[in-house]
């Protein structure tokens, strides 16, 4: 059977294991020599490590609040508006199996960001007050992000079937191979997962981590 098929059938399943997916979508990838998919797997289920190159779709909302002893984390209002709302919205860094071990093993329907050290300072210095800080947001975001997943790799198993590029078994011929190299939808197709990058009024730190956390 053609592997391609077989990845557009474990996408539309919903039991299908997302990390089993990730891996044939990794091979076909592999076999057919298109980097930026590679790469793009390879961050998904390792993580990420550059912010800039992180998918819009992984983008989260949520409350910015601040840990206080007498009333535990309350929200946390910054003069500047604009300032105010960068801090409302973070990519997330980590790898799809830690998305899923979190949505597996917690039943919290409230998640919590951690800010990495130079963002905590920043957010100390604007509040005026030295304490701890988290960005509160729904398990559902974390959900999205692998449906998300999902559903990119079942329209690139959809757009190489479209452009006759099917492989049996694990080989893929020559000819499909040429192919793939004619298509810039294909050899692309990742860079559709960005938009405008526009400069960041708040520094984006390499440390920053998803924690279990009830309100």
């Amino acid at each position: 059977m053609s592997i391609v098929i077989e990845l557009q059938k474990a996408a539309i399943d919903s039991n299908s294991d997302i990390l089993s997916l990730l891996r044939k979508a990794y091979l076909i990838a592999r076999k057919l020599e298109i980097s930026d998919f590679q790469e793009w797997i390879s961050s998904e289920l390792n993580g990420y490590e550059d912010y800039d190159k992180i998918p819009d779709y992984r983008m989260i909302t949520g409350s910015l609040k601040g840990w206080n002893p007498y009333h535990g984390w309350i929200p946390v209002v910054i003069p500047d508006s604009s300032t105010e709302d960068a801090f409302h919205t973070r990519k997330l860094f980590d790898s799809i199996p830690s998305l899923v071990n979190i949505i597996n093993e917690t039943d919290n329907n409230v998640l919590s960001y951690s800010f990495d050290g130079k963002t905590l300072e920043t957010l100390c210095r604007m509040t005026g007050h030295a304490s701890n800080y988290t960005l509160q947001f729904s398990k559902n975001a974390i959900v999205n992000i692998v449906e998300q997943v999902k559903n990119k790799i079942l329209e690139w198993a959809l757009l190489l079937e479209e452009n006759g590029i099917l492989g049996e078994g694990l080989q893929f011929t020559a000819e499909e191979k040429e192919k793939v190299y004619n298509i810039p939808q294909i050899v692309n197709y990742v860079s559709n997962f960005y938009g405008d990058v526009r400069e960041s009024q708040v520094q984006q730190g390499t440390t920053d981590s998803v924690q279990n956390r009830s309100t």
